[in-house]
């Protein structure tokens, strides 16, 4: 799964709450690697701790480009049970994925 943020966006609690409940719904039980662009966005307290409260991928690459992205992506991703990182690339960031291991959900479905 891959998530653009537009850049200059204020994600709020409602717009994590939004993205968990689609990647849920396009999911189902199964947790899939997700790839989000974070560059220039701006999360409210209440984002970051809805995205953090719930597991609902199997692995994150965060993608920035600027030093107050690394920040927020630290503060999102040092809580993360799940694989993570945080990549200036989106190429950087879909190679490193794919070489993860399938989760073992999706090994069964033939996804």
């Amino acid at each position: 799964m891959h998530l653009r943020w537009i850049p200059g966006s204020a994600v709020s609690a409602a717009d994590s709450d939004a993205v968990i409940a689609a990647v849920q719904g396009v999911s189902g039980a199964s947790l899939q690697p997700m790839l989000v662009e974070v560059v220039d966005v701006c999360m409210s307290p209440g984002a970051r701790e809805t995205l953090l409260g719930m597991r609902f991928v199997s692995a994150v690459a965060l993608v920035g480009a600027t030093g107050v992205d690394r920040v927020m992506a630290a503060a999102l991703l040092r809580e993360q049970e799940c694989p993570h990182g945080y990549f200036t690339s989106v190429d950087d960031a879909r190679e490193w994925l794919s070489r993860l291991p399938v989760p073992h959900e999706l090994e069964e479905s033939g996804v």
